[in-house]
């Protein structure tokens, strides 16, 4: 509708129609997209809320199992594993 008003005084009454049409082709399209079952306004609030109003840091940590199953372990004492 903007777009429309913006526009009235420059471009005649057909062209306004096809940049309105233009305009409105990416909200159109919006109505199609699916991610995960979430739909466009879905996916954006998760987005947003997940990269901007609650950032985390992310620490990797890694684990190594077998040295914490050999200190649970009584093998430990009998190969004399330091």
């Amino acid at each position: 509708m903007g777009t429309y008003f913006g526009l009235r005084n420059i471009l005649g009454t057909g062209e306004i129609g096809w940049v309105c049409v233009l305009c409105a082709f990416p909200f159109a399209l919006g109505g199609f997209f699916q991610y995960n079952g979430m739909t466009l306004e879905r996916f954006l609030l998760a987005y947003i809320r997940t990269e901007f109003l609650y950032p985390h840091r992310l620490i990797f940590k890694s684990d190594n199992l077998y040295a914490e199953l050999m200190e649970r372990s009584t093998i430990k004492e009998v190969l004399k594993i330091d």
